[in-house]
């Protein structure tokens, strides 16, 4: 019985590290293909890719905060 619970703990971990992966990547290549876009749209040079990088590494940085809990324990 206790190698199931510590299969359970294992999997759980597991899960907490790809969801954590998985939010602070996602708005980081979203923004950068919404940058690319209008940068391509506009014919500007790679300005509005590096602007949106940086507000993507900002929302993939803050659904880290969310995720862990420190943004709700700096709120209240």
């Amino acid at each position: 019985m206790k190698k199931n619970n510590n299969n359970r703990e294992i999997f759980k971990n597991l899960a907490l590290i790809t969801q954590v992966g998985i939010s602070v990547i996602t708005p980081i290549f979203l923004a950068m293909f919404i940058g690319w876009l209008l940068d391509k749209l506009l014919k500007t040079n790679s300005i509005f890719m590096i602007i949106f990088i940086v507000l993507g590494t900002g929302a993939g940085f803050l659904n880290l905060l969310k995720i862990t809990g420190a943004w709700d324990n700096k709120r209240k």
